[in-house]
């Protein structure tokens, strides 16, 4: 089967089951590519992170990401490529919103465990929402 390229819905659907995707970040001309959990939820996609690292200042020196999901059953793969802007906050507000996505994902992340707010405030973490501007997917057999 020659490769095609993949409806919004397609997409949304491959996004929407998955966990686990690759953010491409990039600074001073150098790019960077990390595998990273994720929720996918009206639109957004949101990641949680420290509130250190080199991911994280590259996305604040170059808000622009891009973001990539794929999959492989037996020989029929499918990946969707987003490029879009990320922001970053570290409200508890967005904690406890994208903690309960988790939740509701049965991702779970950090055991399952619900967190009370208060726990969540006391965590040093950021949230990521990435807005969609461009998605693409394709799919073929290996």
């Amino acid at each position: 089967m020659k490769p095609r390229d993949m409806t919004k819905q397609e997409c949304d659907e491959l996004i929407s089951k998955s966990r686990v995707g690759r953010i491409g970040l990039s600074s001073n001309s150098k790019p960077y590519v990390i595998p990273i959990s994720y929720v996918y939820s009206g639109g957004v996609i949101y990641l949680h992170s420290g509130v250190r690292g080199k991911k994280l200042e590259m996305a604040k020196e170059n808000p622009q990401i891009c973001f990539e999901v794929d999959s492989l059953e037996n020989s029929q793969w499918k990946s969707v490529v987003i490029s879009g802007n990320v922001r970053v906050s570290d409200s508890l507000d967005s904690k406890q919103k994208v903690f309960d996505m988790f939740i509701k994902s049965k991702m779970g992340g950090h055991g399952g465990k619900a967190f009370k707010r208060e726990d969540l405030d006391k965590m040093p973490m950021c949230i990521w929402e990435i807005e969609i501007e461009e998605m693409t997917g394709r799919q073929g057999v290996w």
